[in-house]
């Protein structure tokens, strides 16, 4: 694989795209920076801020941001793509054309598809023939936080360990530490499921259950999460890391996650059909609930939390009656995970 060290592009200029340019910026001369919106792109050229999606961040000058994704992609091998996942199929699409074998991508999106199921290297699989220059970037990582230099882990996987290598060595740093791994699957269905979880987190605060109630919906939702990603393939210890544990707690309990605060909203009386007319940006958890729906029942894995949060999104279950389903189903037995098995939660 060639390697190019000095071209990098970031393909989506929401609050993610545009702190991960500022994060890239640090040790690479040049950043592109792709934004559906026009307006978008004018805003960051002009007055070095990206005033509906990270307000309040100064983007240093080495970003340059462009509306005409061709332009960024011919330009650059190395690609983080950080557009919403229910896009990623139409934007590769949209730039294939354009690419070469030299062509590299980084994955900063959480989800999986809506209407396949696939996960976000698969969907690279289906519509290029290959995922062998494709890692995967996830961990506990809010945007804000990131874009201000709050110290940070992450996670970065791929099967390519030179690509793996070199992702690391082009975005680790003082204040943002990159682990590797090598679980493809396991990592990406950890920060695709914690989005579920995190919305019923929130709803459970909306509705004012209590903390023990919270701790309980992130540990038994951990056991869900960890079922069906060792039943498709992922490593039982990428659950207890930075891409699962550590993404679940800070999206489960953060005021900046915008699943929990879908959540919230809905655990306090709003209707789910008001929240998703009404939002500005992608909630990657709603999209995800339904997913989860075939997935889970394709791999016989039982995820209570999960199929609950859909009923209350898309079946119009009052969040009441949906824990109190919870609630009543068979007294569980033993608390451990038999890894990869269906078991009583």
């Amino acid at each position: 694989m060639k390697i190019n060290h000095s071209s990098i592009g970031v393909i989506g200029a929401g609050a993610w795209g545009t702190a991960l340019s500022c994060l890239l910026l640090e040790k690479n001369r040049h950043v592109k920076l792709w934004a559906y919106e026009d307006q978008t792109a004018q805003n960051i050229n002009q007055y070095r801020e990206n005033k509906v999606f990270l307000p309040g961040v100064a983007i240093p000058e080495g970003i340059q941001a462009f509306s005409e994704i061709k332009q960024v992609v011919a330009d650059c091998e190395t690609l983080v793509v950080a557009s919403p996942v229910q896009k990623t199929r139409s934007l590769i699409r949209e730039f294939k054309t354009v690419l070469t074998s030299n062509h590299q991508f980084v994955l900063a999106g959480k989800g999986i598809e809506r209407e396949s199921g696939s996960l976000l290297h698969e969907i690279f699989e289906e519509e290029l023939g290959t995922s062998g220059n494709v890692s995967i970037l996830s961990g506990p990582t809010f945007a804000m936080e990131v874009a201000r230099k709050k110290p940070t882990a992450a996670v970065i996987a791929s099967a390519n360990p030179e690509l793996g290598n070199h992702i690391q060595d082009m975005m680790h740093g003082p204040r943002f530490r990159l682990y590797r791994s090598k679980d493809l699957i396991g990592v990406q269905l950890a920060g695709a499921v914690k989005n579920v979880l995190a919305i019923a987190a929130g709803i459970a605060e909306g509705m004012q259950l209590g903390l023990n109630a919270r701790a309980a919906l992130i540990c038994r939702g951990l056991s869900e999460m960890t079922r069906l990603g060792v039943k498709m393939g992922g490593v039982p210890e990428t659950f207890s890391g930075m891409a699962g544990l550590g993404d679940l707690v800070l999206t489960g309990t953060g005021s900046l996650s915008r699943n929990h605060t879908l959540g919230l909203r809905i655990g306090e009386g709003l209707s789910p059909e008001e929240l998703f007319q009404n939002q500005l940006t992608v909630t990657e958890g709603a999209a995800t609930s339904v997913s989860l729906q075939s997935l889970s029942r394709h791999h016989q894995v039982e995820m209570p939390i999960c199929e609950a949060v859909y009923r209350i999104l898309y079946q119009r279950k009052a969040p009441m009656e949906a824990l109190t389903q919870l609630l009543e189903r068979q007294m569980p037995e033993s608390e451990s995970i038999n890894w990869g098995q269906n078991s009583s939660d």
